[in-house]
Formats: C-alpha cells, structure tokens, sequence
C-alpha cells in the first residue's frame, strides 16, 4: 500500500485489491474510494472487509442502485460520487468516520493522481 498524502491526520492510501484485504484488515475504521468498475473484482477477492475494518464506500458511479444490491445487509456507509475530486472531498469531511483512507485506482495517469497534486499545491 502506498501512502498518497496525509491532510490534518487522514491518511489517504492506495493500493491495488489483491492488496486490499491484507492491508485493510491491520487498519481501523478505513473508508474506500474505488470506480464502480472494480466493484465486482473487488466483492469477489476483498469483501470480507466491509463492515469490519471499512466503515464507508464512496463509489464512483451515477447511481448507487445496483451497488446497493453487493452490499444489502453490511454495516457499511454507501456513498455515490460522479468523480474522485467529489470522492475525496467526501473522504476529508467524514474524517470522524474513517481515519484512513484507501484508494483502488491505477494512481500513474490517473484522475486520482491528478486530484492529490492539486491538493498538495493547496496545501
């Protein structure tokens, strides 16, 4: 897992979801931002740790309709986002929710890499 940014005590991480359940599980209350497309990679490999160690999905996707159904009956806080800069800022306001936060994206060339520069030259 590698560490992205830390912005006042989140840490914010990404990892790839082969990875996802060994790390997760050393960690408490994790928040996850992952793209719609992985969801299914993910709940065949990774979900043993929803509603354990991830408190919170923030899914990038339109609707969470047909996300809703992969998760029925977890103790899981669902959140529908169209972008990882809305993802992100999502994460940052529910730091009393999820301490850390895990990322599942190609972090090289990606919208995700792009959102946490802006956010280092901000900061």
């Amino acid at each position: 897992m590698d560490m992205l940014i830390d912005i006042s005590g989140q840490q914010f991480y990404s990892t790839t979801i082969d990875q996802l359940a060994e790390e997760c599980s050393q960690k408490e209350r994790c928040a996850l931002i992952i793209d719609e497309k992985e969801l299914t990679e993910f709940t065949s490999k990774s979900k043993t740790v929803v509603g354990k160690s991830v408190n919170q999905i923030i899914v990038i996707s339109e609707s969470l309709n047909a996300i809703h159904t992969l998760f029925e009956g977890e103790k899981v806080l669902l959140i529908s986002v169209l972008n990882y800069e809305e993802a992100v800022k999502i994460a940052v306001s529910g730091v009393e929710l999820s301490q850390q936060v895990i990322c599942i994206a190609d972090k090289e060339g990606s919208e995700l890499k792009r959102v946490f520069e802006e956010l280092s030259v901000e900061s």
